[in-house]
């Protein structure tokens, strides 16, 4: 797969010829789509690469709960 810019790509999602809403089950049904036509090498790519970014989204959310610990719970916050 090669790394396309965002501001390069535009994307549209067609389903049965017709242009359908970025929604999260379209753009699943599409990817499913398509992966009988992929080689080997081209998913095994694509496992790495989402496997790269569960980690990372994963390490985010760490990050995240961390941080939360550090903020200190404003108890009598509405008695003012």
């Amino acid at each position: 797969m090669k790394n396309i810019k965002e501001k390069e790509a535009k994307i549209s999602i067609y389903i049965n010829n017709k242009e359908v809403l970025y929604s999260h089950q379209n753009m699943l049904r599409v990817i499913n789509t398509f992966f009988p036509y992929l080689t080997n090498d081209d998913l095994n790519e694509m496992s790495e690469h989402i496997n790269t970014l569960k980690e990372h989204r994963h390490q985010q959310e760490q990050q995240s709960k961390l941080e939360a610990k550090n903020i200190p719970i404003q108890s009598n916050r509405h008695d003012t």
